[in-house]
Order: structure tokens, then C-alpha cells, then sequence
């Protein structure tokens, strides 16, 4: 399984710290902040370019599941993974 962790909150943090290294994760954060707090594991900063980015991502990455624990007013990131 290969998981991609949609962050940039202390509970994507904390998650990540909990699957790693038992589950191979990705943690996402937007890039909206010059110095993020950076969650163990590898990362990935920046957009995916909305849904159909997000979709090509994914296959190209080998992504098996996603979980979302950004920010409750992350609207666009949540409602991109949805569809």
C-alpha cells in the first residue's frame, strides 16, 4: 500500500509519525507558509493542479490510498480528493 497524506496539521503530523515507517506515505502540505513544520517522511509542497493533476498524480505515483487531514477550510484540496 502507498498512501498519500493530505496535511499541514499537527493530526497530519502526528498520523504520519504514527504509519511511518510500517506504511509507505507521502505527506502533502500546500506551500502556503515560508517555513512549514515538516512531518516525518517524505514530502511533497505544492498544488497538483486540480482534479484531473490530482488523478495523473496519483497513477503516476502508484497511489493506493488518500487520506485527507488538511485543514477544516481547505475546501479545494478536500472537495479535488473527493472527486
Amino acid at each position: 500500500m502507498r498512501v498519500l497524506l493530505l496535511g499541514g496539521t499537527g493530526e497530519a503530523r502526528a498520523l504520519a509519525e504514527r504509519l511511518h515507517p510500517n506504511v509507505d506515505i507521502i505527506s502533502s502540505l500546500a506551500g502556503r507558509v515560508p517555513d512549514p513544520a515538516l512531518p516525518i517522511g517524505p514530502v511533497r509542497i505544492g498544488g497538483f493542479g486540480g482534479v484531473e493533476g490530482l488523478r495523473q498524480w496519483l497513477r503516476d505515483d502508484d497511489i493506493t490510498a488518500v487520506i485527507d487531514a488538511t485543514h477544516p477550510f481547505a475546501a479545494t484540496i478536500t472537495a479535488n480528493a473527493a472527486a
